[in-house]
């Protein structure tokens, strides 16, 4: 979708007939044939008529005649109304086709209702320039609206047809359908009748086949299973792939607020996987390309997002690596994309009156590929983190996925669990969001998924899209129940240790952490320097650490310390009080971290407030007092250096030093 406020007014329908050649005789290179007559020639309808293929008003005299008034040099008529559906708004679209006086054919068009009834449109000459003419006169154009409106409605009310531009659950007459490009599946299977239109590129490639069943659907699920095997080493990844996939058709039951990142080195396959995956809702694999990538615009990649509803949509290769001001441009969009999905709401905007926009926002299953990680702590809450190494992924089993995924088995498995799903669906809309409670709860309990407060729920998430997955294995007879209970556990027991991990990518995102990194990193690299709160010289335990370099000696011989970068804070050995203590200048301090941080070419914005609080609460500093007024604590408290008083954040030496 384009990120512009305003769309064409018409736009030509691609199966538009192409203009036969120009004949001699005809005059101004109409788009069809000439000297045909409509076969409503000299018909009248209302206070109208069509003389000579054009529009004529009839104005009643006063001696009862009729004066006959010409509108235009052409007529034309609507042949259909057509509806679109994307999941946020209906518009109507009037198809035209017309009849020059001549008798040439007019190209067939698309009209918005809204600009077709508009008194100031310029539809007409946007359709068709100046093969078209309507004559002078301020009542013309609603004399030729009203006159299209009759004479299309001469044989019967117009044809009305809807296209869905979106895909996913819809309930239309009291049934539930899940609608794709090759029309909609329902409980009876495979539906036509239905028109899909999700645009063009990757995105037509959502197209589910006829359900399979017998032994072709148990062929399917034993290929499907493989996935749980493409990892040897780490089992949690097709576990948590093949969750994701049927996990992402229950998005009408529950918001899927989160998403997969699968990330490596160039080479670890990890689009070859998520094409397997992608292949479960439609003709895709990775030579063809996925839905998304990042060099979309971030507002064409959200609406994608939106109309992949209750599927898999795959965002390839994140590799923000090209200059630091490419790779903001990537960050940014990873971060917009992300909290989108989370926050289950898309950017407001207002049009020109200043009335509310529908906001696009991701329905989908979002799959990322990527050689890096979005940055912070709270944007890998929202997402489920896969790592790949180049030697992770059994290339014989993937070899033989993709060749299933070649043969349209996963989709027809696909096509099998919707159809499956869809008598179910109002009464999983009940029970699914309770049993997602139940796991998130059992995932708080047992404490594995403590890496963020949103891990249990997409933990349970995950789990319960596979519990339903395999009570429809089991009910439509392609496991036992005994083979559909050793693969809970199995894939309970990868997902477990999927979301163990998870831990360790927040604590390198850690603010704090990355904190006290990056001011150990500034002192080493002689960016600033803390000195002894007493003499304002080097401290006497390992200065260099502190930010001081050998700078030769003196005339007796002694060793000269040199500061290197500014001054941002003290040292204070140890006493009786306790251990030795680093005393900091809050604003100094954070300039320095913020700077370095952008030499790295990355990026450190969290506030300074932000920044104290956190660390506050994870016991870093070490002494605070009560602010006069508001009575909390404060982080910044007195402490007299070279015999003045100033305000500092008190830290543990050894937690900053950086030798």
């Amino acid at each position: 979708m384009s990120d512009k406020d305003t769309k064409p007014v018409l736009k030509l329908i691609d199966s538009a007939n192409k203009p036969p050649t120009k004949k001699a005789g005809n005059v101004g290179g109409g788009s069809g044939q000439g000297g045909g007559k409509s076969k409503n020639e000299g018909r009248q309808f209302g206070n109208y008529q069509i003389i000579d293929n054009c529009f004529y008003h009839l104005k009643s005299k006063n001696d009862g005649g009729f004066e006959k008034i010409k509108l235009c040099d052409f007529s034309c008529k609507v042949i259909e109304e057509r509806l679109t559906d994307d999941g946020l708004s209906e518009e109507s679209i009037l198809i035209i086709e017309g009849v020059r006086e001549n008798g040439q054919l007019l190209r067939r068009v698309e009209v918005s209702t809204k600009s077709f009834s508009s008194r100031q449109t310029t539809w007409i000459t946007d359709a068709w320039g100046m093969k078209a003419l309507v004559l002078a006169g301020s009542q013309k154009m609603d004399n030729i609206r009203v006159c299209i409106q009759m004479y299309s409605r001469l044989d019967g009310d117009i044809p009305v047809t809807t296209v869905y531009k979106h895909g996913g659950w819809k309930e239309i007459d009291e049934h539930w359908l899940y609608l794709t490009g090759t029309g909609a599946i329902s409980a009876t299977g495979l539906t036509d009748g239905f028109t899909v239109d999700l645009g063009r590129g990757q995105m037509g490639n959502y197209q589910l086949p006829a359900p399979l069943a017998g032994d072709g659907l148990k062929q399917a699920v034993n290929n499907a299973l493989m996935l749980l095997k493409v990892c040897p080493t780490k089992p949690h990844i097709g576990a948590a792939l093949l969750a994701a996939a049927v996990r992402a058709p229950l998005g009408e039951c529950h918001p899927t607020a989160f998403a997969i990142w699968l990330h490596g080195l160039t080479g670890s396959r990890k689009s070859a996987l998520a094409a397997i995956v992608q292949a479960f809702f439609g003709n895709f694999d990775a030579n063809r390309g996925f839905p998304g990538n990042w060099s979309d615009s971030v507002n064409d990649c959200e609406m994608k997002a939106h109309q992949a509803k209750d599927g898999v949509f795959t965002v390839d290769d994140f590799k923000p690596s090209v200059s630091q001001a490419e790779a903001a441009k990537l960050h940014a969009m990873a971060e917009r994309l992300i909290r989108n999905t989370g926050n289950q709401a898309g950017r407001g905007r207002r049009d020109s009156n200043m009335q509310a926009k529908a906001a696009p926002f991701n329905r989908s299953m979002m799959l990322i590929t990527a050689e890096d990680l979005p940055r912070g702590q709270s944007l890998l809450g929202r997402l489920l983190i896969l790592e790949l190494n180049r030697m992770d992924v059994d290339n014989a089993v993937l070899s033989e996925l993709q060749r299933a995924a070649a043969l349209e088995q996963f989709t027809g498995l696909m096509s099998a669990y919707l159809q499956w799903l869809a008598p179910r669906l109002d009464d999983l809309k009940r029970s699914f969001p309770e049993m997602i409670q139940q796991l998130r709860s059992l995932a708080i309990r047992e404490g594995f998924a403590a890496s963020h407060p949103r891990a249990p729920e997409i933990y349970a998430n995950l789990m319960a899209g596979i519990d339903t997955f395999l009570e429809f294995l089991t009910d439509v007879e392609a496991v036992t129940s005994v083979q559909s209970n050793s693969l809970l556990l199995a894939i309970e027991t990868s997902l477990k240790q999927a979301f163990t991990e998870q831990t360790e990518y927040q604590t390198e995102q850690d603010e704090t952490e990355r904190f006290l990194k990056l001011l150990q990193a500034a002192l080493s690299s002689g960016e600033a320097h803390i000195a002894d709160r007493l003499n304002q010289g080097p401290p006497n335990e390992r200065p260099f650490s502190w930010g001081w370099r050998d700078a030769g000696t003196d005339v007796t011989g002694d060793k000269i310390l040199s500061p290197k970068g500014d001054l941002i804070g003290w040292y204070s050995e140890i006493s009786s009080a306790g251990p030795a203590e680093v005393w900091l200048q809050p604003e100094c301090v954070f300039k320095v971290v913020q700077q370095f941080a952008r030499g790295q070419g990355e990026t450190f914005l969290i506030s300074q407030p932000s920044l104290w609080r956190r660390m506050q609460e994870k016991g870093l500093i070490l002494k605070t007092e009560p602010d006069t007024k508001s009575k909390k604590p404060r982080t910044a408290v007195k402490r007299t250096v070279a015999g003045r008083s100033v305000r500092v954040m008190v830290l543990s030496a050894e937690l900053i030093e950086s030798g």
